[in-house]
């Protein structure tokens, strides 16, 4: 077979080092270990025969490495110094169904060709990974990476804005193939609507600068890659970047699982039984990944770590602890519950509307939470507020979630959305009725907990994170077997609300 002269040619190189002297008229390939301190990162074609005409470029030397697990992959960078020692590494955990999403964006650029689309988005809350998953694919795909922030664009004066961000367009051309990565992208994919009028007309100016461009790298196959971060909903994305041939549906990284946290914390050397407990308080609290990070450090560092809740979204993972288990008590509860109602059924029919009621939100949802998480086994995201619904129910999607929702907190009209057009199981809960055209099959869980007191208040207590000392915890549950229905209930309310029994 007959090679062509190589196009493009990336090689990766320890601390940048560049070869004085290159085998013209050799066949190179990616993988390729050019001198000793650089290999080939990318080849166009692949192979082909390196020629004085190819464009050869130098990108850092970085090792990408991808291990699968049940519902995650670990995704570990080493950067390599001029000694070819490990001068860095670090571990970075996403979900696999975000993970098949950027190999479907890049697997194009990988095998020499334009990407499917030119730029791919990423949003989700803060610290989950977006600004590591965009340098992440920079350094997978080997490619010349140029940064893009507003300091670098933005200007006082008339016209120069314009002038420096189309200087980059022609950087990243000229590198061809490359990567543009916008960290911290809102100030430029947000709609300049949402913007003040002061710096409305350069953002408008730069934001259809942006979308030439975009059409144009598509319309031409050309070897460049867009890649966004931001802290921002899709909604508040101009929508004509979110067009096939753009930048796409922007991909969203959720908030991590316990597969996640507890995968990372053992990678960083935290012993497996508080690995465990400390990625059951931290998805329960909502943390981010980077958030756990700040953990490990200093568990690693002192032996010690504090958990304080992020910041409200209006929704929340959850996780119950296996712990709950151990107690017969707790056991027989989960046992009735699932042969009485059936929730392994409910949580695995994508089209489940159940309604469950019996006492009030605050004191249910946990509740039904603990038995789809220990019975069924299924990821639960509860939600109580619609702040950010539209993130809460993209990521219910993407992790096969069952939704525990309060629909009394929500407005109607969303209720009558989630209920209607949700591809995933939703349990509403609570006192409050349905609103009008909201079907569900209602299921009254007052009696089985009547019946099963201490194993509820077990669970509350655990949900909520109120520690009782064993005497405290003996004295609670002699009050609750002497209180009758009614009694039993305004005490569970209480003890949610207040975070301490009253013994």
């Amino acid at each position: 077979m007959m090679l062509e002269a190589c196009r493009s040619v990336k090689l990766a190189c320890a601390e940048s080092i560049h070869p004085t002297i290159l085998p013209y008229f050799a066949i190179v390939q990616v993988g390729m270990q050019i001198t000793r301190f650089c290999r080939v990162s990318f080849a166009s074609p692949n192979p082909c025969i390196l020629h004085p005409m190819s464009s050869v470029s130098v990108v850092d030397l970085a090792d990408v490495a991808v291990e699968e697990l049940e519902h995650n992959v670990v995704v570990t960078v080493r950067y390599y110094d001029r000694k070819l020692d490990v001068a860095h590494e670090q571990s970075f955990v996403y979900p696999k169904t975000v993970w098949s999403k950027v190999l479907a964006v890049i697997g194009p650029l990988k095998e020499g060709k334009a990407p499917r689309n030119p730029g791919a988005i990423f949003i989700g809350p803060p610290g989950t990974g977006k600004s590591s998953m965009i340098s992440v694919i920079a350094d997978w795909l080997g490619l010349t990476r140029i940064d893009v922030s507003p300091d670098m664009v933005l200007s006082k004066w008339v016209g120069e804005s314009e002038k420096r961000f189309r200087a980059l367009f022609e950087a990243a051309e000229s590198a061809e193939p490359a990567t543009m990565l916008f960290d911290e992208s809102e100030w430029i994919i947000v709609r300049p609507t949402e913007r003040s009028s002061g710096t409305a007309e350069v953002a408008t100016n730069l934001l259809n600068k942006l979308k030439v461009k975009l059409a144009e790298y598509y319309k031409y196959k050309r070897q460049i890659l867009l890649l966004f971060a931001a802290n921002v909903t899709e909604q508040e994305i101009d929508s004509a970047l979110k067009r096939e041939g753009r930048c796409g549906k922007p991909i969203l990284i959720p908030l991590p699982d316990f597969e996640a946290v507890y995968s990372y914390l053992v990678l960083r050397g935290a012993p497996e039984k508080e690995a465990e407990k400390i990625a059951i308080e931290a998805v329960n609290a909502g943390l981010s990944m980077a958030d756990v990070e700040q953990i490990a450090n200093s568990y690693l560092e002192t032996g010690s770590y504090r958990i304080e809740p992020m910041r409200y979204r209006g929704y929340r993972r959850y996780v119950a602890p296996a712990k709950l288990l151990s107690d017969e008590r707790v056991k027989r509860f989960l046992e009735d519950a699932e042969k009485a109602y059936g929730f392994t059924q409910i949580a695995s029919y994508k089209k489940s509307r159940v309604f469950i009621t019996g006492a009030g939100a605050s004191v249910l949802a946990p509740i039904v939470a603990t038995i789809i998480g220990l019975v069924a086994k299924k990821p639960v995201v509860i939600i109580d507020n619609e702040l950010y619904i539209t993130e809460a129910l993209e990521m219910i999607s993407l992790l096969e979630a069952v939704a525990v929702v309060n629909h009394a907190a929500l407005r109607p009209d969303t209720v009558r959305l989630m209920w209607l057009s949700s591809d995933f199981p939703i349990i509403f809960v609570g006192q409050a009725e349905l609103p009008l055209g909201v079907e569900a099959h209602t299921i009254k869980l007052r009696d089985l907990i009547s019946k099963h007191r201490e194993a509820t208040a077990m669970i509350l207590l655990s949900s909520y994170g109120i520690q009782l000392e064993k005497q405290q915890l003996e004295k609670l549950f002699s009050r609750i077997r002497t209180l009758d229905e009614h009694q039993l209930f305004e005490e569970l309310q209480s003890l949610v609300l207040s975070g301490r029994a009253r013994i």
